[in-house]
């Protein structure tokens, strides 16, 4: 775009990279603050998002920065991560990040939680100094945009999301089923509990860390200690775990030692992985990831395409607003060069106009200067 600083995308995500990898880029606040204001050292402005599903940079700057940092970070060997990379630039970047805001590149379709997480992103950004006016423009017009998808479509009434996904799996596993949630506080977590509590056939538990912490999101949710969390997965049917904890909240050798057996779902939401991969298939334990849901998102996503065709029509038209708004900022200098030349000589910038554009541009010029 004429004169509009290059405005770029570094991303990974479940369409790229496996859980086991995308775990490496899972980074916590703390630590996002500090990539924030490293970029921010080198004068390159940028928002960071961080889900389980994807690790996105929006940034202006050196590219080569970027990548070299998210490998440092991560352990993962520059080369190794460039190729599970994708790299969008100006109008592709716009248009990706107005498609992220809008759920439209989400595991689940128009899933909700994506927009409050780009939100959480780009305030932090904010926060931190990290953004000038393009990355200020740009996701504020996104995050409008994403609401007025959620709005104008049905996209966000058919619940379809992670949390939504989980609870159903967990309440189809038997005809009475016990919950224990773990993480309930947190966004995902709380999400899940909401979700359970729709469901007759459930009982729900639920974890705290600390005394008082806001868990209780009813009173139908019992909420127990966290280091009492084996002797209630005992006498749970389903174990739900999905918490920020760089540990595992649930691993076999614990089970083992617990004697826990018998049937059991445990349901890992979490990036990294909260609950042991390897108790998946041991005895009568299933597990299902990340992953696994977004296989189950898969079939449910055919249900939302005719919003999604909506919501692009939506996204084209708030991008298209976008790209003039920042034309318009960048290239203000211009404008009173061309009000001289339309005062001095009006017919040669008609001229220029008809030489340089195509017909279609052309013509919609004359139409702007007919409806004056």
């Amino acid at each position: 775009m004429l004169n509009v600083p290059k405005i770029c995308c570094v991303s990974i995500s479940f369409r790229t990279a496996a859980a086991e990898i995308r775990e490496k880029l899972s980074f916590g606040q703390e630590v996002i603050k500090d990539m924030l204001c490293e970029l921010k050292e080198q004068s390159i402005q940028s928002v960071i998002l961080c889900t389980c599903n994807r690790t996105e940079v929006y940034f202006c700057g050196s590219e080569q920065a970027v990548v070299q940092m998210l490998s440092e970070r991560s352990g993962i060997q520059e080369k190794e991560l460039s190729e599970r990379l994708n790299i969008y630039e100006d109008e592709r970047a716009l248009r990706h990040l107005f498609r992220v805001a809008g759920g439209m590149t989400s595991m689940v379709i128009g899933e909700d939680e994506i927009l409050g997480q780009t939100r959480q992103a780009y305030n932090l950004a904010a926060e931190c100094g990290s953004v000038g006016y393009e990355l200020n423009r740009c996701f504020q017009d996104a995050l409008a945009c994403g609401k007025k998808i959620r709005s104008e479509t049905f996209i966000s009434q058919i619940p379809l999301s992670t949390a939504t996904i989980a609870a159903n799996a967990a309440a189809g596993f038997a005809d009475e089923v016990r919950v224990l949630v773990i993480g309930a506080s947190g966004s995902i977590g709380s999400s899940v509990v909401k979700n359970l509590l729709g469901h007759k056939n459930v009982t729900v538990s639920a974890t705290s860390r600390r005394h008082g912490e806001d868990v209780l999101l009813s009173r139908r949710v019992r909420t127990i200690d966290f280091a009492d969390r084996y002797r209630e997965i005992a006498a749970a049917d389903c174990i739900i775990s999905a918490t920020s904890s760089p540990h595992r909240t649930v691993t076999l050798s614990r089970l083992t030692e617990n004697n826990i057996s018998g049937r059991k779902l445990f349901i890992d939401l979490a990036v990294p992985a909260d609950i042991d991969r390897c108790i998946g298939g041991f005895g009568e334990f299933e597990r299902i990831d990340i992953d696994g849901i977004g296989e189950l998102a898969e079939k449910n996503s055919l249900a939302r395409q005719d919003s999604a065709r909506a919501a692009a029509e939506i996204i084209d038209r708030e991008t298209d607003r976008l790209k003039k708004e920042l034309l318009f900022h960048f290239n203000s200098a211009l404008f009173g060069d061309i009000c001289l030349q339309m005062e001095s000589s009006p017919q040669s910038v008609i001229y220029k106009l008809k030489g340089s554009l195509a017909a279609e541009q052309f013509e919609a010029v004359l139409k702007a200067f007919g409806e004056m």
